[in-house]
């Protein structure tokens, strides 16, 4: 059972607890709708059955093994070009709370996080808009914990590489509290440069030569950067110019 927090200033205050459910996103958004939310709102639960990945994948969880959840956050402060900048205090707080546990935790552009090269994060950020600001933001993660086998061999957990079991609360305890001080940096708006370069320096690939499916090709290149907008900066290996990519145009290959 996942209880309220009060360690912190926004986020977790409020917390649904499902045993059960379809979607954490979509709870959530059903919660926007019905203006039942509160920022900084979580939803979360033992077995999402149909959780929805990047690209329209889907993210599969063992039952009661991981953290599967949705923070509901209001960030009317942003204008919507900046949005990106969710994206990353969101995988900065993910990335945090990790790093306790290994010094190989990268973020993944745009927002997944790794330990090493294996997936151990996934993460769907749906974002409102009103007007030309963000009205809200529901963050999915998924975060795996205790779950050993996998289908995919580029997956891993907590549990997988360190060896041991964790207790599911006191690690939602831990997490929130590192995701609830990226967003107060992020909604002091003060931080923006410090989280735009510490989301740079902990990039997967920054400044390294990397291998991509991009224009039906397999290609090698460097991440040279992200723009604001959140786009992949990319030089391909022969070609001078760099490339700014949205998450439709480039595919990461590994082998």
């Amino acid at each position: 059972m996942y209880n309220s927090i009060y360690d912190t200033l926004i986020i977790g205050k409020k917390v649904v607890y499902l045993p059960s459910c379809h979607s954490t996103n979509d709870i959530a958004a059903e919660l926007v709708r019905n203006d039942a939310s509160i920022e900084g709102a979580i939803v979360i639960t033992d077995d999402q059955t149909k959780g929805r990945g990047q690209r329209g994948t889907t993210w599969v969880s063992q039952p009661r093994m991981n953290l599967t959840m949705s923070v509901i956050l209001t960030p009317i402060f942003l204008p919507i070009q900046e949005q990106f900048l969710i994206s990353q205090a969101m995988a900065l707080g993910i990335w945090s709370y990790l790093s306790n546990y290994s010094d190989k935790v990268k973020i993944k552009w745009p927002n997944d996080i790794y330990l090493g090269d294996k997936k151990i994060c996934g993460t769907l950020i749906e974002n409102g808009i009103q007007g030309t600001r963000l009205a809200t933001s529901v963050v999915g993660m998924g975060i795996n914990i205790n779950q050993i086998n996998f289908s995919n061999p580029r997956a891993t957990s907590l549990a997988k590489e360190r060896g041991e079991n964790f207790i599911l609360s006191d690690e939602f305890y831990q997490l929130i509290l590192h995701l609830d001080a990226w967003y107060l940096k992020l909604k002091s708006t003060k931080h923006n440069k410090e989280i735009r370069q510490e989301y740079l320096e902990n990039l997967f690939g920054y400044n390294q030569l990397c291998r991509f499916r991009y224009q039906n090709e397999i290609v090698s290149g460097t991440v040279t950067g992200i723009t604001d907008y959140g786009k992949l900066c990319v030089r391909f290996e022969n070609q001078p110019e760099i490339k700014e990519l949205d998450l439709k145009e480039v595919e990461w290959i590994w082998d």
